[in-house]
């Protein structure tokens, strides 16, 4: 993560990914993501067919200067309109992030690292649609993910509504089943969705 916030969800729990820091998923894993408004992120997907062996656990990696320098050549890449291939100076690049996988270490026991025990049990009762009326904990959530917990709880609202959409219900129904009014969420889905409901 480049800047800003993403929320990983994997079976039952759901990881705070901020800026600075990485997160591994394997390609057979079952997972959600929802990614913050105007935040930025760097993803390489690897083919289930790579041969060289990588990591297999999901969890937060370190970033370490080699992957960074190799994530923002790569992204120089792109930006440019360049081919991202396995030939040339391209593939070079994706062979030393191929190689730096395979050495990951991931860690997964903790769902939002670097926030303190009550303040990350806090965290977890706001993904899962809960009140959070902790102010403390409120400032540490803010500080820790960049978004006040109101834009959290919007962006979740959305979540759901988008999840709820593609199940083919209409915005009135929609809005009846989340508890909110059809006006709000029409409302918040360009800013937060980037598109309307």
């Amino acid at each position: 993560m480049t800047s800003g916030c993403a929320f990983i969800r994997l079976g039952k729990a759901e990881y705070t990914v901020t800026a600075g820091n990485g997160f591994f998923i394997p390609f057979d894993c079952l997972h959600a993501v929802t990614i913050m408004p105007g935040s930025t992120y760097n993803k390489v997907e690897f083919s289930q067919r790579l041969t060289t062996p990588i990591c297999r656990e999901a969890g937060f990696f370190r970033m370490t200067p080699l992957i960074s320098a190799v994530s923002i050549e790569l992204n120089k890449w792109l930006k440019m309109d360049k081919e991202v291939s396995l030939e040339g100076e391209s593939g070079n690049l994706l062979r030393v992030l191929a190689d730096q996988v395979a050495k990951l270490k991931v860690n997964s026991k903790s769902t939002s690292p670097s926030l303190s025990g009550h303040h990350q049990l806090c965290l977890t009762s706001l993904l899962k649609g809960d009140k959070v009326t902790d102010s403390k904990a409120i400032e540490e959530i803010a500080k820790y993910t960049g978004f006040s917990v109101k834009e959290i709880e919007s962006c979740l609202l959305m979540r759901e509504a988008l999840k709820l959409s593609r199940s083919g219900r209409k915005i009135p129904q929609i809005a009846e089943s989340l508890n909110t009014t059809p006006e709000l969420l029409s409302s918040l889905a360009i800013p937060v969705l980037g598109e309307a409901l």
